[in-house]
């Protein structure tokens, strides 16, 4: 069971409050462990796993960083794919996602290892969780991309203030 505190820091730090925790758990469960808890030959149980929405928050994020670049002034299509390549990018992501806390506050259920092996996968397992909250935000708002597009901002909000600032937008 997660820390009930830890969860709700990290709906904060999110700025978004799940009405349906199933969602949140979700996205915070990696397919390593979710393949384990149904392997387990004794009490073995379907865990949903977060691919599909770290597939469904990938494609969230490119959307909301064009209207967010867009809010920002940024108008031409190369600016725009430049400055998103950028905010997307995987290594970025898993930046995000130690801003987060993600593996520091023990927050995504995963098997991956401890030690090199999990330090080796680090930075995926930070980056699929971050897009896979992007999804289930997305979804836990009724497929509200305005309200997301808002969370994306609080997430974002040290690299979209850097590119203000480095590019004057």
């Amino acid at each position: 069971m997660m820390d009930p505190a830890k969860i709700q820091e990290l709906e904060k730090r999110l700025g978004h409050p799940f009405k349906e925790k199933k969602e949140l758990y979700r996205a915070l469960t990696h397919p390593t462990f979710s393949k384990e808890e149904k392997d387990k030959t004794v009490g073995g149980r379907d865990c949903p796993h977060q691919a599909t929405y770290a597939t469904l928050g990938d494609a969230i994020l490119k959307a909301g960083f064009v209207w967010l670049l867009l809010d920002m002034g940024v108008d031409t299509k190369g600016d725009i794919t430049i400055f998103k390549t950028g905010l997307e990018k995987n290594l970025k992501l898993a930046e995000v996602g130690k801003r987060l806390c993600l593996l520091e506050d023990n927050l995504i259920r995963h098997r991956m290892g401890t030690g090199e092996q999990l330090e080796k996968g680090t930075k995926k397992l930070c980056s699929d969780t971050v897009e896979a909250l992007i999804g289930a935000i997305f979804v836990d708002t009724g497929h509200s991309l305005p309200k997301t597009k808002i969370c994306i901002s609080k997430i974002f909000a040290p690299e979209l203030e850097e590119l203000e600032r480095k590019y004057h937008l």
